[in-house]
């Protein structure tokens, strides 16, 4: 996981905000989907693991979080028919300065950094959480990730994902 985070702040750091909060999105996801029986997600698992781990360090609810990430993942969009807002904008930094969880007009402006770093770092203390979780443990085995030296008998040597 700490390779999934890493990756979206050297994103954040890059000016790939499309990318970094593409992948962030899919953080609550990946998290509920390891700590489940079943090894799967859903949108109540999703908006659960949010609720318990991100709360309201974000003006921005569960439920609109997951509406956000189908809209922004499956359709490209930043619209969604069940929000509460008509759009969600992310800021990128600028010289302006941050503009953060403020609701203008109908819709709700969140700075992208601060989005993304408050997912990682609720993802991180979930982590703490999940040490001897059998249940993250078994679905870890089988998660998507960086083999920095191949996967044998596959491909060794170099860097893997897998």
């Amino acid at each position: 996981m700490e390779d999934l985070f890493n990756e979206i702040e050297r994103g954040l750091d890059a000016g790939v905000y499309h990318l970094a909060l593409g992948t962030a999105l899919c953080i609550p996801d990946i998290c509920a989907g390891l700590q489940s029986e079943d090894g799967k997600t859903s949108g109540r698992k999703y908006k659960e693991w949010y609720n318990s781990y991100v709360g309201d360090k974000i003006r921005m609810s569960a439920d609109d979080c997951y509406y956000f990430r189908c809209s922004f993942l499956h359709q490209g969009t930043t619209q969604h028919e069940n929000s509460q807002y008509k759009r969600i904008l992310f800021v990128e930094p600028n010289k302006l300065g941050i503009f953060h969880n403020n609701i203008i007009n109908d819709a709700l402006n969140i700075d992208v950094r601060i989005f993304c770093n408050d997912l990682i770092k609720s993802a991180r203390e979930w982590l703490k959480d999940m040490q001897g979780n059998e249940t993250y443990i078994k679905n870890h085995e089988k998660s998507f990730k960086r083999y920095p030296n191949g996967i044998a008998p596959y491909i060794v040597g170099v860097p893997v994902y897998g």
